[in-house]
């Protein structure tokens, strides 16, 4: 179950959720919240080509370093020459502002666009509307696939010229004239008729705005302010899509895309690996992702790997039924009938995808049909009237079921299952085949996820091949558009100037000095600083299958008391006593007889119970979590047999537990040296967003989204309090964020004599560069009005952390890790006018390392480069439930899980409104989503 808050280790196994890139999918392009075959189940799509390539447990298994994955592809060209009506750009040097750490080069996947054109590209702006002839519904939107169509006819490429290019929304841009300058034309274009013989016709209207200004893009640069994303600058804004649409323009026609997405596929054996656990209807693909980008004081297009699952095409329906199902062709009706809430669950999947339909002929076909549900009846009970010979006024009413056995001579094998709902019919599932280059749209689930990443993760030194093979792919000096539009763009990564950070010293029980090394440290012969004390526990048990005797838990529970007490937690002597509960019944009754029995036991209710689940169990995950977050205010820890009772590395796994149940019952881990928290009343903010799955997003009506603050109370800034709140689904700014921070500053008032903190740092996630702006108005603005309010004398620092990116670096050899990746602490300066920097502050654990971006937007603190830098880097280092460095700083981390915790919390309302439970108030001091 992805977001299994509390199942033993941290979950930061190299970084925020960056084990390799299942975030990083090529599906949101910031850019985001996982079968047998028909015909020849043995195995894929033209045999053996398309076996998985890697080996089995021993993690990465790729190309041996230096070597690129095979291809035919020609060498790039050791140079290019600027195309001719094009200058060369002249880039000034990058000023480095920090001054701590050991000063290094490294390489970063960013190459720099050397020439921009000297005559003029015109920018033109496009209007389409569907004639009231031809509307359908009374609306005159065109859709995607139907513009699609339209800038396809030979008459619209024959007026537009061959350079032009599209933004795929409303703006063109070409080196050539096709209006005048400040005029409009109109025009019909006719697509081909619908079966009904209605007209099929667009309404193109197209106006020229004039020249793109790109000298001020330029001035932009030399200028020195390089610093913040340039939105409420229409011209830069225009000229930077126009860049991004001449390079998108060639990739589109040859790969696998879709609309203004940065990532492109192609299907290979040498870039595609089915996923086994989805018994081969789903596989990982790796395409290339380029994006242009104004970074490191360049114009520079980054180009990247990008791993994403699609489903296997030409599979039959009902295989797929059957692999989602976990079940065979010969009981599929049987387990449909049976239950059939789990065949649309499953099957819900598939919702949104496109498919074939084999039974027409053959210029009908290969036509892509979207899914758009399941119908309640079966292919026998669907009937409808049938014209009977040439005469449409004599019909006969049929059956799905006979008129495929009569029409198409095809007897249906599974005539009692749902049918496939599309605009144009319905069709039974097993005529039904998974149209080619269909991404998966949902989330993937368990097994599914660890092969993808699997799939996914690379080291650093396979990775830079990889990107390298895409950028060959690319072809960006044998495109005749780029060059005719003035780019040059060079074939080498950017090196840029990095330093090392020295690691923060924290400070363990009996202040016992810590220095992390390379990001990692061991707990052996260490106290927490400040640990909590259990008076009164209980363990609960919760079995699917073959339970385990009482003996194994007991043993188990010894083993928590010797674990606990190492750690500095005081426990009872004896271990808790166990109540084994079915999984089946009534859970929160299993949790009552549990806190009667602890109260028994030790004269107390329970200060924190542990649940130990056989296997990975949404429904009593949420139940548990539910129940005693909201309605019982009591501490739970949840683990998974497979792990705490494995037999290997129980220490450590211990040791794991106790670092989140002591924060969990208000103590305190470790604290890390920052000198900011000595300089006067400071408090840490931090606040996330989180939408709903994008299967449930599509629903009609679609769950809420939750938003998270959380923020500290101590005089270390180590102890978090959260408050969670739901609004509009995917609204990008949270929605109440002027009470919600009034809450947290009065709680951190209440346990500081009343007094207000004098620094306030926000560190804000969830943000794209275009919505900057946004967060100062709605969340910096109202954060300063609230204090002026409560007069508090606060200086506000609001830093926007932007994780999911397609930025890798990667160093040389003297200074490179096993896998080719950066030491820890590596920090590269993105402006030379603002704290905007790329940190990558966790270890090396597998796969490329993935840098998290920091930029500020309000600084009343004035903090300088190296303040700024140190203050992010060393907070990488108290995370409460990890003994290593993460690859986000805290308070973003603590904000995304406070915000998944609350979405366990969601209740329905009687108004049929979804409603958010509070958490109880015996909990509101503790860090309890941890």
């Amino acid at each position: 179950m992805s977001g299994y808050d509390d199942r033993g280790g941290h979950r930061d196994r190299g970084g925020y959720r960056d084990r390799g890139g299942y975030q990083d999918r090529g599906g949101r392009d910031h850019q985001r919240r996982d079968r047998s075959r028909s015909p020849g189940r043995e195995g894929g799509p033209r045999g053996d080509r398309f076996r998985e390539p890697r080996g089995g447990r021993g993690g990465y298994q790729g190309n041996a370093p230096g070597d690129e994955p095979r291809s035919n592809l020609p060498d790039l060209p050791s140079s290019v020459p600027i195309p001719k009506n094009a200058r060369q750009v002249p880039y000034p040097d990058l000023q480095v502002r920090g001054t701590v750490g050991d000063k290094v080069m490294v390489q970063v996947n960013h190459h720099t666009i050397e020439s921009l054109p000297t005559r003029p590209i015109y920018q033109y702006e496009f209007r389409f509307r569907i004639p009231e002839d031809s509307q359908l519904k009374g609306s005159d939107k065109v859709s995607t696939q139907q513009l699609a169509r339209v800038l396809m006819t030979k008459a619209v490429t024959t007026f537009l010229k061959e350079d032009f290019v599209f933004d795929g929304v409303s703006l063109g841009w070409s080196p050539h004239i096709i209006v005048p300058v400040g005029t409009a034309e109109t025009n019909i274009v006719e697509l081909d008729k619908r079966r009904d013989g209605k007209p099929n016709s667009v309404e193109v209207s197209v106006k020229s705005t004039g020249a793109l200004p790109i000298r001020v893009l330029v001035d932009y640069i030399q200028g020195g302010k390089f610093d913040l994303n340039p939105a409420g600058n229409g011209s830069i804004e225009n000229i930077l899509k126009w860049i991004q649409a001449v390079f998108r323009k060639d990739p589109a026609t040859r790969f696998i895309t879709r609309p203004n997405s940065s990532a492109y596929f192609d299907r290979s054996p040498e870039t595609t690996m089915m996923l086994r656990s989805t018994k081969n209807v789903l596989e990982a693909r790796r395409g290339v992702y380029q994006s242009m980008q104004l970074r490191f004081g360049r114009i520079t297009l980054n180009v990247d790997t990008a791993t994403i699952p699609f489903w296997v095409p030409g599979v039959c329906l009902t295989d797929t039924a059957c692999a989602l199902m976990g079940t065979q062709p010969s009981r599929l009706e049987g387990d449909f009938l049976a239950n059939p809430e789990k065949f649309f669950v499953a099957c819900g999947r598939l919702r949104g995808s496109f498919f074939n339909i084999r039974h027409l002929t053959s210029s009908k076909k290969d036509k892509k049909i979207k899914l758009t549900g399941f119908s309640q009846r079966n292919a026998i009970e669907t009937t409808f009237e049938e014209r009977v010979g040439d005469d449409e006024s004599v019909t006969q009413s049929t059956s799905v079921s006979d008129y495929f056995d009569r029409k198409y001579k095809i007897k249906l094998q599974f005539p009692r299952l749902p049918l496939a709902s599309t605009r144009f019919g319905e069709f039974p599932l097993e005529v039904c085949f998974s149209a080619d280059g269909e991404r998966y749209k949902e989330v993937l689930q368990g097994q599914e996820t660890a092969d993808f990443i699997k799939f996914a993760t690379a080291p650093a030194y396979e990775r830079k091949n990889q990107i390298h093979h895409g950028l060959r792919l690319l072809s960006h000096h044998a495109v005749p558009t780029i060059a005719e539009h003035g780019f040059k763009v060079n074939t080498d990564m950017m090196s840029v100037k990095a330093r090392i950070l020295p690691a923060p010293r924290l400070t363990y029980g009996g202040n016992r000095p810590m220095t992390p090394r390379d990001g990692r440290w061991n707990l052996r012969g260490l106290k927490f600083l400040r640990p909590s004390t259990i008076k009164s526990w209980v363990l609960v048990y919760i079995p699917a299958r073959q339970p385990l005797d009482n003996g194994q838990l007991e043993r188990f529970g010894s083993e928590m008391v010797r674990s606990f007490t190492d750690c500095g937690i005081t426990v009872p002597r004896e271990g808790p006593p166990v109540i084994v509960g079915n999984p089946f019944g009534n859970l929160i009754q299993v949790v009552k007889d549990s806190v009667a029995r602890a109260h028994n036991q030790f004269g107390a209710p329970p200060d924190v119970i542990f649940a130990i689940l056989q296997g990975a169990s949404v429904p009593i995950y949420k139940t548990l979590k539910a129940g005693l977050d909201v309605h019982m205010g009591i501490a739970s820890q949840v683990m998974l047999q497979e792990k705490a009772l494995s037999g290997r590395g129980s220490a450590q796994y211990l040791a794991n537990i106790a670092m989140k149940v002591n924060v969990k019952l208000g103590g305190t881990n470790c604290i890390a040296d920052e000198p900011l928290f000595k300089a006067g009343r400071c408090m840490l903010l931090g606040g996330d967003i989180s939408h709903a799955a994008p299967g449930a997003l599509r629903s009609v009506n679609p769950p809420p989204s939750t938003a998270a603050l959380v923020g500290t109370w101590d005089r270390e800034c180590t102890a978090y309090t959260a408050v969670a709140s739901v609004q509009e689904s995917l609204l990008g700014s949270i929605a109440n964020v002027k009470p919600m921070m009034a809450e947290l500053l009065k709680r951190y008032a209440e346990k500081n004599n009343g007094l207000y903190p004098q620094h306030i740092v926000y560190y804000r996630d969830g943000v794209s560069e275009s919505e900057f702006q946004t967060i100062k108005t709605e969340e910096g603005l109202k954060l300063r009005e609230l204090c002026q309010e409560l007069n508090a004398q606060a200086k506000i620092t609001i830093i926007v952390a932007i994780k999911r990116r397609h930025t890798r670096f990667f160093a040389d050899k003297d200074i490179a890790s096993k896998l080719g990746n950066v030491p820890c602490g590596t920090v590269v300066e993105n402006s030379s006018t603002i704290n905007d920097a790329f940190i990558i502050a966790h270890p090396d654990l597998q796969g490329t390392k993935r840098p998290t971006r920091y930029v500020t937007i309000v600084d009343e603190n004035v903090m300088g480069a190296d303040a700024f830098q140190r203050l992010t880097f060393n907070l990488c280092s108290s995370y409460a439930r990890a003994t290593t460095s993460v690859a986000v700083c805290p308070p973003v981390y603590y904000a995304d899980q406070a915000c998944e915790r609350a979405r366990l919390h969601l209740l329905d309302a009687e108004d049929g409104k979804v409603k958010l439970g509070p958490v109880h108030a015996n909990l509101r001091w503790n860090m309890y989503w941890q």
